[in-house]
């Protein structure tokens, strides 16, 4: 357990702290900024938590960083430790005079606490444990109304964290775990059922056979189309069937190439003297014809068919080696087709209609696979979801029987606090992992506040958790009666090693008997003018130092108020 705390910025140092309750006592006309709260935070910071440097920011404004000093006790044997607010990632391991040994990290510590307070938890870390009931004001545990839930959680991750601490989460872990693995929520149902999936197989093994037919009768329409028996399969048919296309291409264009080459040469000039015979034999029958324009007119159309032969010649030896492409292109497919076995003179046809016919066949039959699969799927989601069902199930045996024992415990500890007058509060834990927190008929702010007290010291009697702190804000808000009854649980709660550290106040306006309580209990006195810091830096002016009034005068003030009200 926590044993004492130091600090060289302390004005007054702690007493050492014992089992059960610890009070840090405030002054009687209930001053605030006098240092209460800020201590319940280094505690905080002594078990391994991090808001107090970041809380106390103001501190270290006025006062510059500063050491935490403190021990620890387990089987009667002390650790000293040290935490600096200017190395808050750090916790040193100290000799007695708080000299470093070696540094740990802050997570390590905190698993030497959980080692030390032999807590056997599983999935859960201290600080996990711890944080949500450290119940300071303004720091995410204040919430009267769902003190399960730490502020910015979600209900689902409250009501896991109980469960680890009642160590009752195995079931809500299995159920994780499976959904997990298997992909499959509650949420989700098979959109289909068997008989639907059975019922298309049939339908579609009908298609098949009616296909094959058909095949069959294209084979048989020519003994060379027998494309089975070659092994010819629908992607090596529609190639057969692309290359006849491709085959009925080429010879289409070489067709149309060598007409063209036929008519250029066709169009090729004869030789030069031919007419000029021609035109001597002129003379017998016109004497007086002037054969040289004749010869100069032939001169000038033998030139032009030379330019005529030139281009003529080169269309030639365009078109040639075009033809000669193709009959190369003819030629690889030709043999293709005669290394597929398929007779050249196979339709297109007949190929395209026996590649088309095997797809359907493929796509059925690759569909019914499917199907078959998504049955046996089905099969399997059927024994999962009945798994994830007796998983769910035993997931919400696990949630009541958290529940059952909460509130047999809450009922337990609030029939002392009320003697049995009054109703406890109740948790509800609900299969989705959300909850519900009150008090059945009483929605009165001291009846809200004394139930968060009631849950905590249920979980301090419960479970491994080793310490509680409450703030004044909550306990000042219990009404007179059942608060001397708390402290009286808060000081029992030492007799299992558990401790118990609550910030108070105007403890002389409360019963002698609850003054005698946290008199006893008091380990550091707060006032004004005697501040945790020996200052308050939020006040202009300095006040009188004012500190607890001693017991018989508290017990006089109450004597006279009740003869007060008898009046």
């Amino acid at each position: 357990m926590l044993k004492r705390i130091t600090c060289e910025k302390f004005k007054t140092q702690p007493e050492d702290f014992r089992p059960g309750l610890n009070v840090i006592l405030g002054s009687s006309d209930g001053s605030n900024a006098i240092g209460k709260s800020t201590f319940l935070l280094i505690l905080d910071f002594v078990f391994g938590g991090d808001n107090y440097p970041k809380s106390a920011k103001d501190v270290i404004t006025h006062l510059d960083h500063h050491t935490i000093n403190f021990i620890f006790e387990f089987d009667g044997f002390p650790y000293f430790f040290s935490r600096s607010t200017s190395r808050p990632s750090v916790v040193n391991r100290c000799d007695s005079q708080f000299h470093v040994i070696e540094e740990m990290s802050v997570p390590n510590y905190r698993k030497w606490l959980f080692h030390e307070y032999r807590i056997l938890l599983r999935g859960i870390t201290f600080d996990e444990i711890v944080e949500r009931f450290f119940r300071i004001y303004g720091h995410g545990s204040h919430n009267e109304h769902k003190p399960l839930q730490s502020e910015r959680e979600s209900m689902a991750t409250a009501v896991e964290y109980l469960m680890k601490l009642l160590d009752k989460f195995e079931a809500i872990q299995n159920l994780k775990t499976a959904e997990e693995s298997y992909g499959i929520k509650p949420s989700k149902q098979a959109e289909r059922s068997i008989s639907d999936i059975t019922a298309d197989i049939g339908e579609n093994k009908d298609k098949i056979e009616s296909l094959e037919k058909r095949r069959e009768r294209l084979c048989r329409q020519n003994e060379e189309a027998n494309l089975r028996a070659l092994g010819i399969d629908p992607q090596q048919a529609e190639r057969l069937a692309e290359i006849k296309s491709e085959l009925g291409k080429l010879s289409r264009r070489k067709s149309r190439l060598i007409s063209q080459l036929n008519a250029v040469r066709n169009n090729m000039p004869g030789n030069d003297g031919v007419l000029k015979k021609d035109f001597s034999a002129l003379l017998r029958f016109f004497p007086d014809a002037i054969i040289d324009a004749f010869t100069d007119v032939e001169a000038f159309h033998a030139k032009i068919n030379g330019f005529l032969r030139a281009d003529i010649e080169e269309e030639i030896a365009r078109l040639t080696p075009q033809i000669e492409y193709i009959d190369a292109d003819i030629a690889n497919y030709e043999k293709q087709i005669e290394g597929s076995g398929v007779a050249k003179s196979l339709s297109q046809s007949i190929l395209t209609q026996y590649a088309r016919v095997s797809r359907e066949i493929e796509k059925l039959v690759e569909e019914n696979e499917a199907l078959q699969g998504e049955m046996e799927q089905m099969e399997k989601r059927k024994e999962i979801e009945h798994l994830l069902a007796n998983l769910r199930k035993r997931q919400e045996e696990a949630l009541a029987a958290a529940q059952d024992e909460v509130n047999a415990e809450m009922q337990r500890i609030n029939d002392i606090i009320t003697g049995g007058d009054r109703t406890a509060p109740e948790l509800t834990l609900k299969p989705d992992k959300t909850f519900e927190f009150e008090t059945p008929d009483d929605k009165s702010e001291g009846t809200a506040f004394k139930s968060l007290v009631v849950y905590d010291l249920s979980m301090l009697a419960l479970t491994p958790l080793p310490v509680l702190i409450h703030d004044s804000s909550i306990v000042k808000r219990i009404e007179d009666a059942d608060f001397e009854k708390i402290l009286g649980l808060y000081q029992k709660s030492g007799e299992n090693g558990k401790q118990v550290f609550i910030a108070f106040d105007k403890a002389d306006t409360y019963t002698p008997n609850t003054y005698k309580i946290v008199d006893k209990a008091s380990v550091l006195r707060l006032s004004v003018g005697n501040e945790l810091f020996g200052m308050s830096w939020s006040r202009q002016n300095a006040v009188p130092e004012t500190e607890p009034i001693p017991r018989a005068d508290a017990e006089d003030n109450v004597k006279t108020e009740q003869r007060n009200d008898k009046e």
